[in-house]
């Protein structure tokens, strides 16, 4: 059986600085994968990896942000596959990403956001930009979090009509209809008997 990792690279990555919140989200493989971010030394490898420029160690107190940031990302992103996400949830996120500052930048091609250039404030200005980038672009929602509660791995639903709802159709997809299937032929048997 693949991984979620496995299954989800084929589908088609996020546009632009949403494809970095997606990679941020999927630094762990749920349930109990690899963590990319499980040590400070394993968190500055993915940030050097995501040109992300550190001037200083990182912090276990970073490091922990950054997984607080990333579990809220990610329960942020159920509520696009359907998911009712708590007020709390959002206001931790908004409270996480404000010290990110940005700055419109101005060109001939139009404007960009802007933030810090090193260290841990440079990924969060990053994240926050991209998240008000695809909120502009109409491509916010379409990143979402596979429904299959064994695997919660961040996609992008490129789909037409933008309803999918597992990273992949073929597994996670098909286990949940299978379940479901199982659980209404027990709840029939038991309730003809």
């Amino acid at each position: 059986m693949l991984s979620g990792m496995e299954e989800a690279k084929p589908r088609t990555p996020a546009p632009g600085r949403l494809g970095l919140l997606q990679e941020f989200v999927n630094t762990v493989d749920l349930p109990d994968g690899d963590d990319a971010l499980a040590t400070a030394a394993a968190a500055t490898r993915w940030l050097t990896d995501h040109r992300t420029v550190l001037t200083h160690p990182l912090t276990e107190k970073e490091r922990k942000r950054l997984v607080d940031i990333r579990e809220d990302l990610r329960t942020v992103l159920m509520a696009h596959a359907g998911a009712h996400v708590g007020s709390d949830v959002t206001a931790s996120l908004t409270r996480q990403l404000n010290g990110a500052a940005l700055r419109p930048v101005i060109s001939e091609r139009g404007a960009s956001l802007v933030g810090a250039s090193t260290g841990v404030p440079a990924l969060l200005s990053s994240l926050a930009a991209a998240i008000v980038e695809a909120t502009v672009a109409g491509t916010w929602q379409r990143l979402k979090v596979c429904r299959d509660d064994t695997c919660r791995w961040a996609f992008y639903d490129a789909s037409k009509n933008g309803r999918g709802a597992w990273c992949s159709m073929r597994s996670c997809g098909s286990r949940h209809k299978a379940r479901t299937y199982r659980q209404r032929r027990r709840e029939l048997l038991s309730s003809s008997v």
